[in-house]
């Protein structure tokens, strides 16, 4: 019984995750930074765009998307940038001295933990790395899921 009552919840989730659409609205959020300070809303940078990307530091297309992403990174400097991954705390700096040497150091660039597991159910990423932008205002502009979500972002910030 227990084992019915699991699996249709399973796919009732499912269900629901492959009809989703991503919000039109900036979800409220709280991720952390890497020094275990509380990060949300609140504290995003007002009067720009905001690019958020959920990455994964073993995920290839979030590699290559990073990559990307850092040496593009003029096209990026008026838009506030905030990383957000799953990963343990340790292993991130790897990351970016492996992939982006430097990205994670630029003024208008954060690096969040999601420690809660609270970005999925709240933006309903497709696939890694999801890229979402925000007008200043709060409202989705431009989203991608998987490889080409820089050049896509570049059309859009240069419009």
């Amino acid at each position: 019984m227990r084992f019915r009552t699991l699996l249709l919840a399973l796919v009732i989730f499912i269900s629901v995750q492959v009809n989703a659409q991503q919000p039109t609205i900036l979800p409220q959020f709280t991720f952390f930074e890497l020094d275990g300070k509380a990060f949300s809303n609140k504290n995003l940078v007002p009067g720009k765009k905001n690019l958020f990307m959920l990455f994964d530091v073993t995920c290839e297309h979030c590699q290559r998307e990073t990559k990307l992403l850092n040496t593009n990174y003029a096209k990026f400097k008026d838009v506030n940038i905030y990383m957000i991954t799953l990963d343990q705390a340790y292993i991130i700096p790897q990351f970016f001295n492996n992939y982006a040497k430097g990205l994670n150091t630029k003024p208008n660039v954060t690096v969040l933990q999601d420690k809660n597991q609270l970005f999925i159910p709240a933006f309903l990423p497709k696939m890694y790395p999801a890229m979402y932008l925000y007008s200043p205002a709060g409202k989705l502009l431009v989203y991608n899921a998987g490889d080409g979500g820089v050049k896509k972002l570049m059309q859009a910030i240069g419009k």
